[in-house]
């Protein structure tokens, strides 16, 4: 049987998307932890590390609906191609404040903002792109080299970021950002590849992926399952750079070195999701993934020392890997063609928006709880969501071998 990575990176267009799409998401790292740890030394205050994930997150309620309309309206490459412009032009303000002195933090905000306005165009259009560059024996493959590659970029953006705020502070950081997202435009722009051709209906841009997500129970389940999840890993950048600090007695560069670990451990278990293709039981799976995730990210509240720490962070992104390539698999095999912009765009929007919730929820629950109490609280419901999905009966019988 021939290697499924080897069939897949001897496809130029998918190599080159994966290229492009993999220079972005490092760059994109490289923007949070800067930003973050930017708030953080201006304010020493949990509660505007909340305001910075809401910033980042939030607008993609708005943006969802907007990316999955222009998706399935539009050209795909050219639509993704406007959106990595426009956020390096936002990220590239930054910079160009700092060197001119007029840099704040509501600019970042404003920053972040936009960001999380358009994010969801990238976010759902990867999947589209994956569909129409990949044949359809290879898609769980393919899924799983788009969640390598958002851990590989884990891996090295955080790392990178840590050493680079220390060395040459956040809003010269950032400027990497602003090239990935220059890279992957070009690489877009110049895609060649058979498109679906858009469709020109432009009433109820939405109405039938709602109606496509309420009426598939696998959909209902994972989705759900999805925003438990982000809740706790949109929490960690606010009570991350905390414990850092006061209890692990490290700065920009441990708190970067620990995101990179989790994604180290989550590259290993993706490589192994990926080859085994589709030969698995994947709804069961992904319930099973999330509780035990969520088990380990409870475990972390005894981390004593940065070692225990970053073991602990390894097996925790370790255990989350398969779930997006598995539940991205029974969602292409659940999604029509004509829908897949807005349906995409609608499921990822529902899911992310976790993320603004964790982080908002840590900021305020931080001062009451402290580090401890709160991540005991976002882990608790990580896997009371992973439970739930092991409860469903049409999740644990999706996607048999």
């Amino acid at each position: 049987m021939a290697n499924p990575y080897g069939v897949l990176l001897r496809n130029p267009p998918f190599r080159r998307f994966g290229l492009g799409f993999l220079v972005s998401v490092i760059g994109d790292e490289l923007t949070r932890v800067a930003f973050v740890w930017f708030v953080y030394e201006k304010t020493g205050s949990a509660e505007a590390l909340g305001l910075l994930m809401l910033c980042f997150t939030g607008p993609i309620v708005v943006g969802g609906f907007l990316a999955g309309w222009l998706l399935d309206r539009f050209d795909r490459r050219l639509v993704m191609t406007l959106d990595n412009l426009t956020r390096g032009l936002a990220i590239a303000l930054v910079p160009v404040l700092h060197l001119l002195g007029s840099l704040e933090v509501w600019h970042v905000y404003l920053a972040a903002a936009v960001h999380g306005l358009l994010m969801m165009i990238s976010l759902a259009g990867t999947p589209t792109m994956i569909l129409s560059l990949v044949p359809k024996e290879h898609l769980a493959t393919a899924n799983a080299l788009e969640t390598l590659g958002y851990s590989i970029g884990g891996v090295l953006g955080p790392a990178l970021a840590g050493l680079l705020v220390a060395a040459i502070g956040a809003p010269a950081t950032v400027t990497l950002d602003v090239a990935g997202y220059l890279l992957f435009a070009l690489v877009l722009f110049r895609l060649k590849v058979a498109l679906p051709v858009p469709t020109k209906r432009a009433a109820a841009p939405i109405g039938d992926a709602v109606r496509l997500l309420f009426g598939s129970p696998v959909l209902v389940a994972t989705t759900f399952m999805f925003l438990v999840y982000n809740i706790g890993t949109g929490s960690v950048p606010v009570w991350l750079p905390i414990l850092v600090e006061q209890k692990l007695g490290g700065g920009p560069e441990l708190y970067g070195l620990l995101l990179s670990i989790s994604f180290i451990g989550s590259v290993g278990a993706t490589l192994v999701v990926g080859q085994l293709g589709g030969r698995v039981r994947l709804g069961l799976g992904i319930a099973l993934a999330q509780t035990v995730s969520g088990a380990l990210l409870l475990v972390f509240i005894l981390a004593p020392e940065p070692v225990t720490a970053g073991i602990l962070f390894f097996l925790w992104g370790a255990a989350a890997a398969p779930l997006t390539p598995w539940a991205q698999t029974l969602r292409m095999a659940i999604i029509p063609e004509a829908m897949r912009g807005r349906a995409f765009a609608l499921l990822r929007m529902l899911m992310q928006s976790g993320r603004p919730i964790g982080g908002a929820l840590a900021g305020f629950a931080l001062p009451a709880l402290g580090v401890a109490g709160t991540i005991g609280l976002v882990a608790s419901m990580t896997v009371a969501g992973g439970i739930a999905g092991l409860l469903t009966k049409p999740l644990r019988e999706a996607g048999r071998p």
